[in-house]
């Protein structure tokens, strides 16, 4: 199949809608995660357009640490854990949509949209919609079955299918033959913007303690295998002596590999500086303090924290990685480099020694992250597939 006949066009956009619709969002445990911190950005434009707005997690109540903070921006929370974790109970889902009769249901799981869309075709609910959150790059018998599984699902249920970025509509293409709208990730402006002066840069990094020769370097993101953090610290142990002195790398994020990142710098005997933050849902002033965003990760959907980061003007040097070089073109937006440590710690050495070059690669990112990942823009695709076929 060809990349021409694998993809579909944006609907037209249309006029908001003459009525209220409701619109159903199906998620898993509610974190502060991706589609989560999207839906949260969007409530009020959605409202403003007449929706009215539900999430459904298919897990216990006690799982969803991100669900006042949706409460709160305008979303009704319903829960329907799986059936012993696993698939969500059928009959249960179907009695619940025909009693709620939504207008749209937007999955954002991967492992039940299948059942979740038979049972909102069975309960009457007119359009179901997919995101495909990240690139699936399934192998072997879970990949024929994945692919069995978009068919039926498009032909039969009449399921539209989003990518969030052109890498993951590539993959979805390559490797199961799925034709996808593109709905690119946004981020919220009025929460990441650049610095609006250099009185209040120099007063961001005054309260993180950094001197104005120090060399900041931040990223943001869990402590998972994906994510690929040790290979910053790798890299930072490459830094000339006289560079690593004045390097502060500022940790931001959480998750299972935390200790053992800590342990993995400390092994190093590093002689940058490295500070481990913890996760925070406020980080655009740690941003605005820093010089550069680093993200080595192996693969990403569309990385949301790199659009923030991109929006505060913060220059990049990421791994070219599926999800990264959708937003970082090399020399262009930021710097794109093969995935080793090496290079890594040649780009940061790189920018640190030319600071036009930081700021002109920080203009390119904010000026991509504002005309081409807007919430109006995605948010006007949405609508225009919401609305019949």
């Amino acid at each position: 199949m060809s990349a021409a006949s694998s993809e579909i066009a944006a609907p037209a956009v249309s006029r908001p809608p003459l009525r209220a619709f409701k619109v159903l969002h199906v998620l898993h445990a509610l974190r502060f995660s991706g589609a989560e911190i999207m839906l949260k950005i969007a409530a009020p434009a959605f409202q403003e357009h007449g929706i009215e707005l539900h999430i459904l997690s298919d897990v216990p109540a006690d799982e969803s640490d991100y669900a006042d903070i949706l409460t709160a921006a305008g979303y009704t929370v319903h829960y329907l854990p799986c059936i012993e974790g696993r698939r969500p109970n059928l009959s249960a889902v179907r009695q619940f949509l025909r009693q709620h009769r939504f207008d749209v249901v937007h999955n954002h799981t991967e492992q039940n949209f299948l059942w979740y869309s038979l049972a909102a075709r069975q309960a009457g609910i007119p359009r179901f919609v997919h995101t495909v959150h990240n690139n699936f790059n399934f192998q072997g018998l879970v990949r024929v079955k994945r692919v069995a599984y978009r068919l039926l699902a498009r032909r039969l249920l009449g399921v539209r299918f989003v990518a969030i970025g052109t890498s993951v509509q590539e993959t979805e293409r390559r490797v199961s033959f799925n034709p996808t709208v593109l709905v690119p990730n946004w981020t919220d402006p009025a929460r990441f913007y650049p610095a609006k002066s250099v009185a209040e840069r120099a007063e961001a990094r005054q309260k993180l303690g950094l001197r104005p020769d120090d060399v900041v370097l931040v990223s943001v993101g869990s402590c998972i295998e994906s994510k690929n953090h040790h290979d910053i610290f790798t890299a930072l142990s490459l830094l000339a002596p006289a560079l690593a002195a004045r390097v502060v790398y500022l940790h931001i994020g959480d998750g299972h590999l935390h200790q053992a990142e800590q342990a993995h710098a400390q092994s190093l005997g590093l002689h940058a500086e490295v500070r481990f933050l913890g996760q925070l849902q406020n980080v655009r002033s740690i941003l605005i303090a820093s010089d550069i965003y680093v993200m080595p990760s192996r693969f990403e959907g569309l990385s949301i924290s790199l659009l923030e980061a991109q929006s505060c003007a913060v220059p990049a040097v990421v791994y070219d990685a599926p999800g990264l070089r959708d937003l970082v073109r090399d020399n262009e937006t930021g710097r794109l480099v093969p995935p080793t440590p090496a290079h890594l710690a040649a780009a940061i050495a790189e920018l640190a020694a030319h600071p036009r070059q930081q700021a002109s690669l920080g203009q390119a990112g904010y000026r991509q992250a504002q005309e081409q990942f807007s919430l109006t823009r995605s948010l006007q695709l949405l609508l225009a597939l919401y609305e019949p076929a």
